[in-house]
């Protein structure tokens, strides 16, 4: 059958109704209308639904995947280091020219303006602000590269499956290599200026655990608290910058008692202040074991290890509740 196309007025072949099945037919005859289907509850179900699994994933299988995953860590760190310094001129003399500088502005700003040099107890002030800088640079670096280790390895994340907590982990051991070079040259000064190794530097070896753990829990909390939150990427960098000047870095917690009629009136204070900032014992066991050659103070130093301990077990807890929902948020 031929008929006349309503818009251009064409010639156009259709099809008879003789021609077409009834199958056709009964799809023009009957209105194209959508069904209305009540929701069913959960009692309409003619199965019932597992119980909501609260935890999704244990921890010691997320740490069993983890030793597994290892050798990706290691292809990370290195892949980081990689990028972290291309097409620098310096390269990785960046990693000691920045607590260096900072060591100069300390020791001007901090040694000769403000005269703390009076309170190092004999102790060179380059060598005094250098021993705590270092251990800080670590902290700062790690924090810094991990608070944003979800979000630049989103394709990864999007795409393949693995143990998401070896981004953020990867993240604070590439920090650790800067972390070495900064030691090196810490070293080399301690020798300069007649500071040799004793048996107090093995102090180190308890100093370093404590503070990996704290990176490591502020590293898995952080990186994941980014991906839901982005302001926290901002807010980090500035507690940072708070924390550097509320840590005993530039000072020495004797120089709050001599300075401050605060702590000085009340001594019970500086004591707090040890408990409360797990930093404060861990810098100044570094000084201590470096330039005084005296064993770090043990009780706020356990306080911060216990600390670091829990918080790492609650962070990565955390972590692995939030880790299935990272790729639909990132």
């Amino acid at each position: 059958m031929v008929v006349k196309a309503p818009h251009d007025g064409l010639l156009i072949e259709e099809p008879s109704p003789e021609d077409l099945d009834e199958g056709v037919l009964e799809e023009r005859r009957v209105p194209r209308v959508i069904p209305r289907v009540e929701p069913r509850t959960t009692e309409d179900l003619p199965t019932r639904a597992p119980p909501k699994q609260r935890y999704p994933v244990s921890v010691r299988r997320s740490l069993a995947n983890l030793w597994g995953a290892r050798e990706l860590v290691l292809g990370l760190v290195e892949r980081d280091l990689r990028v972290r310094y291309k097409q620098a001129i310096l390269g990785v003399f960046w990693a000691v020219l920045n607590p260096l500088l900072t060591m100069v502005l300390f020791t001007f700003v901090f040694g000769k303006l403000a005269r703390f040099s009076a309170g190092t107890g004999g102790v060179p002030y380059p060598l005094f602000a250098y021993s705590a800088l270092v251990p800080w640079s670590l902290f700062q670096a790690a924090t810094n590269y991990s608070i944003n280790a979800i979000i630049a390895n989103a394709p990864i994340v999007r795409k393949i499956y693995c143990p998401r907590e070896v981004f953020p982990i990867a993240a604070v051991l590439s920090s650790s290599a800067d972390f070495l070079i900064s030691m090196s040259i810490l070293f080399i000064m301690s020798f300069a200026f007649g500071y040799f190794p004793t048996v107090v530097w093995l102090a180190l070896i308890p100093l370093l655990a404590v503070m990996f753990m704290l990176m490591l829990a502020l590293a898995l909390f952080f990186s994941a608290t980014v991906a839901y939150f982005r302001d926290v990427r901002y807010v980090v960098p500035s507690v940072l910058q708070a924390l550097l000047f509320l840590s005993p870095i530039a000072y020495s917690l004797d120089t709050l008692t001599q300075r401050v009629a605060l702590f000085r009136e009340h001594p019970l204070l500086l004591d707090i202040y040890q408990y409360v900032n797990p930093l404060a014992p861990i810098l100044d066991g570094f000084r201590r074991a470096l330039a005084y050659h005296q064993w770090p103070d043990w009780g706020p130093l356990a306080v911060a290890a216990g600390v670091s301990f829990l918080g790492l077990g609650f962070a990565y807890w955390w972590y692995k509740r939030r880790d299935g929902y990272l790729a639909d948020v990132i």
